[in-house]
């Protein structure tokens, strides 16, 4: 299985296949439960909608399901164009980098989603899994996304163990996308 999914891995460029590989494989061992994300509330005074099927990464924390977006709760990884420097000082593209170990997390497996969110924009929000791990636990304790702990704090540990060992984007220098973002539009106003 570990030499098939390596076979498999989505090429990143500035990452080394094995590094890469590692982090993607990494078992189901670190998937937690989004607790906090259950019965939250309905979209549209409906039950939790679920969604099941094939999946296509869009960003760290983006996924379509059978052409439907579903926003990751309680996570937040890189932007579009957000760059960042791994442990050597090299600066790569971190969006993609995030974006690529979702997709190799998805790739080929049946996606089911809980969708229970819906913002103000329509975006859907909601807990992914494939074979019952949490997508967006995997992506924060390999270090690819970050817990958004204002919205829940269910993902705490697991980014403390990706600090901890220094994983993904702990391993070099980067700035948390919701800094990012607020720097860009600051930048933008001057």
């Amino acid at each position: 299985m570990i030499s098939r999914a390596c076979s498999e891995a989505v090429p990143v460029k500035g990452i080394a296949p094995f590094l890469l590989c590692g982090l993607v494989l990494a078992g189901p061992a670190m998937a937690q439960t989004n607790q906090a994300a259950k019965g939250r509330g309905p979209i549209a005074n409906t039950p939790d909608q679920t969604l099941k099927g094939s999946a296509m990464a869009v960003e760290g924390d983006l996924l379509t399901v059978n052409g439907t977006a579903v926003r990751l709760m309680g996570i937040d990884a890189p932007d579009p164009g957000q760059k960042c420097k791994n442990r050597y000082g090299h600066e790569l593209d971190c969006f993609k980098v995030a974006t690529a170990v979702l997709a190799n997390m998805v790739k080929g497996e049946e996606v089911i989603c809980t969708v229970t969110e819906q913002d103000r924009t329509g975006e859907k929000k909601g807990e992914c899994r494939v074979r019952g791990v949490d997508l967006g636990a995997a992506m924060v304790s390999r270090g690819w996304a970050f817990q958004y702990a204002s919205l829940s704090p269910v993902y705490q540990k697991g980014e403390a163990y990706a600090q901890s060992k220094r994983m993904g984007l702990w391993a070099g220098q980067v700035e948390k996308p919701w800094q990012w973002r607020s720097r860009q539009l600051r930048e933008k106003a001057k």
